[in-house]
């Protein structure tokens, strides 16, 4: 919720308040909310927005939805007289350096295009090479080429501003689902997650027909997207997502808390990094550490304690750790079929 602002501010004030709060949100700001952050009536923000528009300073929108009146700034009658400090626009290269590789060539070259653009309002003009150099880069591995997919995503983030519902077609990892079918989602995304070399489509997904229901949230994996396409069926409300909590895993699993031993080799690993919100570390005489955290996703988990070898034994929950044992002896079957044959 917005902070209140003073009730005794004067008419010239709310003015110039509320002219900023259209001009730098962009979006549509609803009557009742307004009148509660500037802690007046319903009638007294009506006529602020009318001496905007009659004064000439910005033309401003305004329509009903669900029964509240919102507000939304058109156009400006001129080129707002706004500057840049170099060093804004070189932390907005860096954002761009740090997703290269990551993101479809197209939209790079966007937003390359874009931060170019940008520069130009920084005062200083030596500034502004300067500032859009590269200064970072981004290295990975086993990292997802997502070229193929930029329709996808530019489908999936016109959707998000309008809540509208996708029909999406998905193929869920064969591990979970062998019979490798795509599934149907009816499917209203909500943001694009970054998660290490790939990137999820995080939302809700919905009842397939009539107003849409929310059931439950849903993280999609971009790469196994086969297709999307937006429908006319939109979720009005679109509630804001659940956090992650800070829980080890993906978005809409239950969070389970974890206690796993690691060895002195990937202690300073370990250590140096959050795993969850909360976490706990325990160092133990051997040197190794004992590492008390919440995760979200039981498969996830499983996978990543495997990727220490020796070197990490999960100890709590017990119901994982057997099933864990389990994996590992199919391995070691495995590895002692192989040798029988050689």
């Amino acid at each position: 919720m917005a902070k209140k602002l003073n009730s005794n501010m004067t008419a010239t004030d709310r003015v110039l308040r509320l002219y900023t709060k259209l001009l730098f949100s962009g979006k549509r700001l609803y009557l009742p909310d307004l009148a509660e952050e500037f802690d007046c009536s319903k009638a007294t923000i009506l006529r602020t927005a009318r001496v905007i528009e009659t004064c000439g300073i910005a033309e401003i929108t305004t329509d009903i939805e669900n029964n509240r009146r919102w507000f939304q700034l058109k156009h400006l009658p001129g080129t707002p007289h706004i500057g840049l400090t170099g060093e804004e626009v070189e932390k907005l290269a860096l954002c761009r350096d740090m997703l290269e590789r990551l993101l479809p060539e197209g939209i790079e070259r966007v937003i390359s295009d874009g931060i170019a653009k940008v520069s130009t309002l920084i005062r200083q003009a030596e500034k502004r090479g300067e500032a859009i150099m590269p200064k970072a880069a981004r290295t990975s591995w086993g990292r997802v080429d997502y070229s193929a997919h930029q329709g996808l995503m530019e489908t999936l983030l016109a959707a998000i501003p309008k809540h509208s519902v996708c029909a999406v077609s998905y193929r869920e990892p064969e591990y979970r689902y062998p019979d490798r079918e795509p599934r149907i989602y009816s499917f209203a995304p909500v943001r694009l997650v970054a998660e290490d070399e790939s990137i999820n489509a995080e939302g809700w997904l919905v009842t397939d027909s009539g107003k849409p229901e929310i059931r439950h949230p849903l993280t999609l994996a971009i790469q196994r997207i086969d297709s999307c396409r937006t429908t006319e069926r939109k979720l009005s409300p679109c509630p804001p997502l659940p956090e992650h909590k800070g829980a080890f895993g993906l978005l809409g699993y239950e969070a389970f808390p974890v206690k796993a031993v690691f060895c002195e080799e990937f202690s300073g690993f370990i250590r140096e990094r959050i795993w969850s919100e909360g976490q706990k570390i325990i160092d133990l005489p051997d040197g190794g550490i004992e590492l008390h955290f919440m995760a979200a996703d039981e498969d996830e988990l499983m996978g990543w304690i495997l990727s220490f070898g020796n070197g990490a034994e999960l100890i709590e929950p017990k119901s994982l750790r057997r099933k864990l044992l389990e994996e590992i002896r199919d391995l070691r079957d495995m590895y002692e079929e192989e040798e029988v044959n050689r």
